[in-house]
Formats: C-alpha cells, structure tokens, sequence
C-alpha cells in the first residue's frame, strides 16, 4: 500500500552499507594466428654451387606457428534500486546487530515484545532511545476496528491543512461534544489529554474521517505529508503515526485504504519509533 521510499533508501544505506552489485557483466575473446617458415641444411660435398644450393645436402623445412588469444572484460555495477528489497534487507540487519531494538506490537496485548525475547511497555521502549544506537524498528500488527484518527497535513504546494479540526465540526454537528485539547502549562493537562483523546475516540467514525482527509485535498493537491493518531489498548494517549508519501500516492491510500477498510480488517504497520511515542511509518500493509 505505502512505502516511505527516501526514508527507507537512507536507512539501507546507514545500516546495511551494501556493496556494489554485478549488474552487467561481458567478455570479449580475439584470437590471432602468425606463421614463420625457414630451412635448414646440411650435407657435405666438394662441389661448389650456388650459395642456395648445394649438392649432397640434405635439407629440412623448419617452422614456427603461434596462436594468441586476448580477452577483454567489462563489468557495469550499480545497486539494485527496490525499496522492498531495502527494507527487507534492513529488517535483517537489525535481526543480526540489534534484536533488542526490534519490537513487536499487537493492538491486544499489553506490552511489547523485542526479537531478543524481552518484554517492555512503552515506556521502556522509548527509554532504549537515551542509549546511544539505532532507533527501534517497530511492528505494528492491528486487529479490525481499531481507531485510526487523522490529525493533519501538508499539500505538495506547503499548505498545511488541520483536519481533525472539521472532523470534529462534523462531530459537534451530530450533537457530539469533544472538549478543547489543554494547554501543555496546565496543572491536570495529562487528565484533560486523556479526557480529550477518550471523547475522540468514543465518538469515532471511520466514514467521517475517511470524509475529513478527502475533503481536505479535495481540489487534487497531492499529500506531501499526514499524521494520524492510533488508539492503542496498551496506551491511554494514542500513538502518533507520521506518513511522508510525498506526493507520490494517491489520496485514496490514506483515506479509504489505511482509515476505512484498515478499521474493517485490520493493518501492519513498519516504522521507527522516536520520543513521545512517535512513529515514522516506513511501511504500511494490507493484512
């Protein structure tokens, strides 16, 4: 469905580091012949003849044949250009180098769960961020009906466009109220975030997210950018999605695809994790 091509291709670089591939290869041979012939003479005799020619000699037809052969070789390498195959190879040197900062999450269970067999919330997740080293790859398999909220974006053209605000309009029009987001300074704002959150969350629609990212790119800008926000049974303040197509998918990807039919059968999800529960989705399939 979506893969971040240029994150993907920077990520290969730094952690697989490849070598140039064969991408072409052809050999040319070229054989040569050259040929010498003498003679040789021996003999005795008295009389004296012509200096070519002497009577009672024997003579004998001496020769000298050489074959080459010379071979020209030319190699063309390149690297293979397919960010699936990137990815795939990036997702093995992890295995190899980093299986603690490969975490798998399911939207039921309540923790996480690294290659190395370790067991963490998100807390401990993000903590491996302090520690110098890579990012931890994250896997992110959802179940059908999990929430999907589409929060903003960006237009090719650098127009940013807040669209959870109309899809809250369209709530309140329906007779659903959703309380203003806190002001970080307050001193209950991490009960006033979850109160926030829950009141989107009870009330969700994916038709009418699925309408609020259609109507803001309505008039055929191309999405450069859009975040989204995950409701995780793991977490009381969803988790923060960041997709970067930039420009290069349709809209329908990330309004119908990902929102409507994610929310009706579920979607894997591959990306980074980065503080404040932060994703920068890599990938994103079908399941």
């Amino acid at each position: 469905m979506f893969i971040d091509e240029r994150s993907v291709d920077r990520l290969f670089g730094a952690i697989v580091q490849p070598e140039y591939i064969l991408l072409h290869s052809s050999e040319t041979a070229q054989k040569g012949h050259t040929e010498a012939r003498g003679d040789e003479a021996e003999g005795s005799g008295e009389v004296s003849l012509p200096a070519f020619f002497k009577l009672g000699t024997k003579a004998k037809i001496t020769g000298n044949i050489t074959d080459a052969t010379s071979h020209t070789a030319q190699i063309t390498k390149q690297f293979v250009y397919s960010s699936e195959q990137r990815l795939q190879d990036v997702v093995v040197a992890y295995k190899e180098m980093y299986p603690e900062r490969v975490l798998f999450s399911k939207a039921a269970q309540p923790t996480l769960t690294s290659l190395a067999g370790t067991s963490m919330d998100w807390m401990k997740a993000e903590a491996l961020l302090d520690e110098p080293g890579v990012r931890p790859l994250l896997f992110i398999d959802l179940e059908p009906r999990v929430e999907i909220l589409p929060m903003a974006g960006e237009t090719g053209d650098g127009k940013t466009i807040l669209i959870f605000e109309s899809m809250i309009e369209r709530l309140k029009k329906d007779g659903i109220a959703i309380p203003d987001f806190p002001d970080d300074r307050a001193a209950d704002a991490e009960v006033q975030k979850e109160c926030y959150w829950d009141a989107l969350v009870r009330s969700y629609s994916n038709r009418v997210a699925l309408e609020s990212i259609e109507n803001a790119f309505k008039n055929g800008q191309r999405i450069d950018w859009i975040d989204y926000r995950l409701k995780l049974a793991t977490r009381a303040i969803p988790v923060h999605l960041h997709f970067a197509p930039a420009g290069r998918f349709p809209t329908g990807v990330f309004a119908y695809n990902l929102v409507r039919r994610g929310y009706k059968v579920g979607l894997r999800i591959v990306g980074q994790l980065k503080k404040g529960c932060d994703i920068n989705v890599l990938a994103l399939y079908e399941r």
